[in-house]
């Protein structure tokens, strides 16, 4: 796995979001975007078929799968949004929780457009 992340590993920019509460009453709060964070993954598109069962009640048409190193754990947890090649994408979340699943020194996240 170490050689595959050598040889086809990409650029990625990571934008971590901080959470200001507005109003404490009426729980307002709004999302402001830090600086990107670049870091290394490796990229695959999804296929179609494979989008309705991986990622159950998610209506979108565009889906990544990335590898990232095990040490980005943290900051993979905190990001808003991923910006792959000029689209921004975001984390699949379940419950307000990233899910990804670890190999090895690795791990392994899905990752969409949103569609409005």
């Amino acid at each position: 796995m170490d050689r595959l992340f050598r040889e086809m590993s990409q650029k990625i920019k990571l934008y971590i979001g901080k959470e200001v509460e507005l109003d404490p009453f009426e729980k307002n709060t709004d999302v402001s975007m830090l600086n990107s964070l670049p870091i290394l993954s490796i990229v695959t598109d999804v296929a179609f078929a494979k989008i309705q069962w991986a990622l159950p009640g998610i209506s979108t048409d565009k889906v990544k799968e990335i590898i990232v190193q095990k040490k980005y754990l943290n900051l993979l947890k905190q990001t808003q949004q991923i910006e792959i090649d000029g689209e921004y994408y975001e984390g699949w979340k379940q419950n307000g929780k990233l899910q990804y699943r670890q190999e090895s020194n690795y791990i392994r996240a899905y990752i969409y457009v949103k569609k409005v």
